[in-house]
């Protein structure tokens, strides 16, 4: 009786143990977790649907939700004044950015394209001065280096433009024409200069159209009319010159839709629908790199110390359909180059019924081979008896 009761109890003893331990745990797992909540901020540059910032958004955050380790709070901010050059509306959005996190810091910035890169270093010792920052998706010549502090890190892509227009001479030697798609804009002005700058070896090979000045309207009429031997830069297009703000693939569309000329990117968000391609930046892979960064950071490594050189232009990719819309040889592609859409052949897509045929085919001429082989032999025999 006396053993009965002492096992009982002590049965009784470790299953309350076990339950208060298994609360304890879950209280302290509850807790870490609440605690260690990382809280990230990603200022836009436009608003989150203006190609191809927004795509690399997206990646960047899907990335940055499946590498990380901790929950996870992410907002997003877009910059209101990055179509225009009017900066004096900027300081009741730094005061709005204070107050909405002032009561719970960020424990990171996630800066992207030109013009929030430029509003973070215009107010870096308003914003969050011990925050750190990544600032991303944007080209190495938009950033300010000298102004960096220890708390900021870049992951930028660099531009080739003679890349780009080399390539559509490559794949089309008969061009005599190029017109490029510019917008506006403060961004897209600066981008203009640039672009000039680095064709003029071209100059002797090709004639430029620049659409810098003209309204969308008169864009889509002019390259609805492009002289034969002609090609489509397509840059940018944020606001055109009558200064109406465009979503980029909503205007792409439409020029594709009136366009008599082929159209090149340098930006593989645009891949797939419109361009013919070439050499462009991958929103996938600079969104892998940025997301690696992100969760370097959150992971106690300084923002400063992490250095990443600009990449360039991922591995040529070209749209089989566009190439055979325009003419475009296999043969003249960069080595090297993926071709993407490419039609199946009667072989690749009856494979299957094809093999079953000719196997029934053989089967046949077996059969018949063998019939007659019999017929033969009966026929021998015959004589021979």
């Amino acid at each position: 009786m006396t053993n009965a009761l002492y096992y009982g109890d002590t049965r009784t003893a470790r299953c309350v143990c076990a339950c208060v331990g298994s609360a304890i745990f879950l209280l302290a797992t509850l807790g870490a977790a609440a605690a260690e909540t990382k809280r990230v901020l990603m200022l836009h540059s436009f608003d989150r649907d203006v190609k191809p910032w927004s795509d690399h958004a997206k990646n960047i955050r899907a990335e940055i939700e499946q590498q990380s380790r901790w929950p996870l709070e992410i907002s997003d901010h877009s910059l209101m004044t990055a179509s225009s050059s009017n900066e004096d509306s900027e300081a009741a959005f730094v005061e709005y950015l204070r107050a909405l996190h002032a009561k719970r810091p960020l424990d990171l910035i996630v800066s992207l394209g030109a013009p929030a890169v430029a509003f973070v270093q215009r107010h870096r010792q308003d914003l969050f001065v011990a925050t750190p920052m990544v600032f991303t998706a944007v080209e190495q010549r938009r950033i300010r280096y000298s102004t960096l502090t220890a708390n900021d890190t870049v992951v930028a892509f660099a531009h080739s433009f003679p890349a780009v227009f080399e390539n559509i001479l490559r794949v089309l030697p008969e061009t005599k024409t190029v017109a490029v798609v510019n917008g506006n804009s403060p961004t897209e002005k600066f981008w203009f200069q640039e672009i000039r700058r680095e064709v003029r070896r071209f100059a002797n090979r090709i004639t430029f159209i620049w659409y810098n000045e003209l309204s969308f309207e008169e864009i889509l009429k002019h390259a609805a009319a492009l002289p034969p031997q002609s090609a489509i830069f397509w840059h940018l297009m944020n606001v055109d010159a009558a200064g109406v703000v465009h979503e980029e693939d909503k205007a792409l569309r439409r020029l594709y839709a009136v366009a008599n000329a082929p159209i090149f990117s340098l930006n593989d968000t645009f891949f797939g629908r419109e361009i013919v391609g070439g050499p462009m930046h991958s929103v996938s892979e600079g969104s892998r790199l940025t997301a690696s960064v992100v969760i370097r950071i959150l992971g106690g490594e300084k923002a400063g110390d992490i250095k990443v050189p600009a990449t360039g232009f991922a591995t040529p990719k070209f749209d089989w359909r566009e190439m055979q819309r325009w003419g475009i040889s296999e043969s003249r592609l960069m080595p090297g180059s993926e071709i993407y859409f490419r039609e199946p052949t009667i072989w690749e897509r009856y494979r299957a019924q094809l093999l079953t045929v000719c196997a029934v085919i053989l089967l046949q001429a077996a059969v018949i081979a063998w019939l007659l082989y019999e017929r033969r032999h009966r026929r021998k025999a015959m004589r021979t008896s």
